[in-house]
């Protein structure tokens, strides 16, 4: 019987609420290149809806937050100027400023706003992965309880590989192999910014190669769909249209492709990770599936299914001891009550 507020008294509100078991989107078994860039795919493609209203709703702001930050500062191009009569090009140092504070504080902003969608996202992925359904809603909560951690893994890995860069280029390339499951690694097995490098580092490692070209192969897909998307726009700013119209084209254009691109980004890190785990730890599907936040497909019927178990009844009466028991002698010098005596 219900309560007054609607909830059922007991363990009867304990119960969850019956559901069609789940199906994953790939199978749990080690993968190529070509195969992790497939699976990918197919997981990106079980929850398109989602996944896009999730990049779009967290990185949507950052990016209109940027648009008028560029409107505001103004036009690049009048930030030079050349003196009709000597021909030299001058600096306008107050303008130079203002555009280049504007550029760093919507460029972190949109960092942070990437990070956060990806987060989001994957969380989206590795419930794929696991063949559970997962609404935006609750992966941008997600997301958002690890907001700090995941600040702090952008921000290692952004000084990182601006340092390798600086050293020769091949040193980043190297931190972004090592480095490629950090933030699944975070948030599936709740880590520090710095535990997630050190796991990330010990799951690539006899991987590298593999792991590095398909970071490399994914990340050259998204940007040829930036690309195309952004092509139109550069036209225009070379035809000399416009700077706010440009502008304005340019935040939607950004909106979009990030839509597009940061879920695949998030489903190719986490078949990655998967994929690490299945070759090294034989990944335990319970264990990924509560990290995440989701309830685990449940067990396939046994060969017994559809019969109940039966539960042990206790015999009744005394239970009789097995054949050949003798009671324990007592312990030196314990010999119980003495008898009374006699004519006592």
């Amino acid at each position: 019987m219900a309560t007054a507020g609607g909830e059922l008294p007991g363990s009867a509100r304990l119960a969850p609420p019956a559901r069609p078991p789940a199906t994953p989107v790939v199978g749990l078994r080690p993968l190529g290149v070509g195969e992790m860039l497939d699976a990918a795919i197919k997981v990106y493609r079980s929850r398109p809806r989602p996944m896009i209203v999730a990049a779009t709703l967290v990185t949507a702001p950052a990016i209109l937050l940027q648009t008028l930050i560029s409107l505001s500062a103004g036009n690049p191009n009048e930030i030079t100027r050349t003196d009709d009569a000597t021909g030299f090009v001058t600096l306008d140092g107050g303008a130079f400023a203002t555009y280049l504070g504007g550029l760093v504080a919507s460029t972190l902003v949109i960092v942070v706003a990437n990070n956060l969608a990806l987060a989001g996202t994957m969380r989206m992925s590795l419930s794929a992965y696991l063949g559970d359904e997962t609404d935006w809603r609750s992966s941008i909560r997600f997301a958002r309880r690890r907001f700090w951690p995941l600040t702090g893994v952008l921000a290692l890995t952004t000084l990182g590989l601006l340092a390798g860069a600086l050293l020769c280029i091949v040193p980043s390339f190297w931190l972004q192999g090592i480095w490629a499951v950090a933030v699944p690694a975070l948030l599936v097995e709740e880590l520090g910014p710095v535990q997630a490098l050190g796991r990330s580092r010990r799951l690539v490692a006899g991987r590298f190669w593999p792991v590095l070209g398909t970071v490399l192969l994914g990340g050259l897909l998204a940007s040829f769909l930036q690309g195309v998307l952004v092509a139109p726009v550069l036209v225009l700013q070379f035809a000399g249209t416009s700077f706010v119209l440009t502008t304005l084209l340019n935040g939607l254009v950004q909106v979009v492709s990030v839509a597009l691109t940061t879920p695949f980004v998030a489903a190719l890190t986490a078949v990655i990770y998967v994929d690490l785990r299945v070759r090294k730890e034989g990944f335990d599907l319970e264990l990924m599936a509560r990290g995440v936040g989701v309830d685990p497909p449940p067990p396939g019927p046994g060969p017994d299914a559809g019969t109940p178990p039966v539960p042990p009844v206790a015999p009744a009466g005394p239970v009789p001891p097995p054949g050949g028991w003798q009671p324990a002698a007592p312990p030196g010098g314990w010999g119980g009550p003495s008898p009374p005596a006699a004519g006592g």
